[in-house]
């Protein structure tokens, strides 16, 4: 059944299989948990929420294709031949293959790529795809651990695991990894915000301030065009910027002894340091353009009380902080197209010219 393992190697595969999927499921259940605590709207998740979330379901992603690989290497391909086939029809084998195996894969997968390829689509439609690929992930765990528990070590006589004497040992740690992890992340943002309506109330200011930003962005376009605005905003925002930087540890002078590249990324770390996004990505798409992209921007939800027409021509104002910098360091202008908004941030297009007279 196993490439030319001996018993103890087959020992060692099973009990490493299965104290993996019992840990990768507890990664599961702490990610749908944190999920389900803000179901109403996941945009009300602070940042320290998002990476916790982020990262255990990272976690189970990399646990979930390790066990798939070595499902399909050492228990579907030894079986793919006249004499093992017949195995799949032996009932734990056959649920774990084709329910637990590649329905639960496709679930999980699907589940995986849209998370991946269009964070917006997941933040809208959350509540019904997190659990498609929460249901892909029980799947596999709970029909390879009745597989091991009730056929696989009745069959071949392999031991079962010592921190996992039974089948309801394994459930429970699953549980209990998953409910502990998801009180530890509650117990830290307690202690950063000071309780729920706290959290709530500084989310709730930062909405408002940036909201601001939009409403003078706005009408100061129509009183006096964007030429002037950019003009009169970037030194006065860079006035501000000096005084502020040493709040957060950023050193203006100490940017302008590295090149425009490094100063900006220096720079961006920084901001996302004080928990107002979780990043901001900087691409170069030639010598003088680049992309300034907010992820995980604390503020995004602002625009869903925001008309279409509201937002047209509007600019992130984490561009035009970066757009502040860019042209205190090399003293040339910008030409900022209007920003690209989405459900958890924005992308914006910056473009480098000589100044102006």
């Amino acid at each position: 059944m196993i490439f030319q393992l001996t018993f103890d190697q087959m020992v060692f595969l099973n009990h490493l299989m299965l104290y993996l999927s019992t840990i990768g499921f507890g990664f599961a259940i702490a990610n749908a948990l944190i999920g389900i605590s803000q179901i109403k709207d996941l945009n009300e998740l602070t940042l320290l929420e998002v990476k916790a979330h982020k990262r255990f379901g990272w976690m189970g992603v990399l646990i979930f294709y390790v066990l798939s690989v070595l499902c399909i290497y050492f228990a579907v391909i030894p079986r793919l031949n006249s004499s093992g086939l017949e195995d799949f029809a032996k009932g734990t084998i056959f649920w774990h293959t084709f329910l637990g195996g590649i329905f639960a894969f496709i679930f999980f997968t699907v589940k995986i790529s849209i998370a991946r390829f269009n964070k917006d689509f997941i933040y809208k439609y959350g509540k019904i795809i997190g659990p498609i690929g929460f249901a892909g992930w029980a799947l596999a765990y709970f029909t390879s651990n009745i597989d091991f528990y009730f056929y696989v070590n009745q069959s071949t006589g392999i031991p079962n695991p010592y921190l996992m004497p039974n089948y309801l040992i394994s459930i429970l740690f699953s549980l209990l990894m998953g409910i502990i992890l998801f009180i530890i992340i509650k117990a830290l943002k307690y202690r950063e915000f000071g309780g729920e309506g706290k959290a709530k109330s500084l989310h709730g200011v930062a909405m408002i301030l940036h909201g601001i930003t939009f409403g003078y962005e706005g009408s100061t376009k129509e009183l006096i065009g964007t030429p002037v605005l950019y003009k009169y905003v970037f030194p006065k925002t860079y006035q501000f910027l000096e005084r502020y930087a040493g709040q957060i540890g950023l050193n203006l002078e100490e940017l302008k002894r590295h090149n425009l590249n490094e100063a900006l990324e220096i720079a961006m770390n920084k901001f996302s340091s004080i928990g107002m996004a979780e990043k901001l990505k900087i691409k170069w798409l030639s010598d003088n353009e680049l992309t300034i992209e907010s992820i995980n921007c604390s503020t995004a939800v602002v625009r869903s009380y925001m008309n279409s027409d509201e937002l047209t021509g509007s600019i992130c104002p984490w561009a035009i902080l970066s757009a502040t910098i860019i042209n205190a360091l090399i003293d040339k202008d910008l030409e900022i197209s209007p920003s690209e908004f989405n459900k958890i941030g924005a992308l914006t297009k910056l473009k480098i010219i000589d100044k102006k007279e």
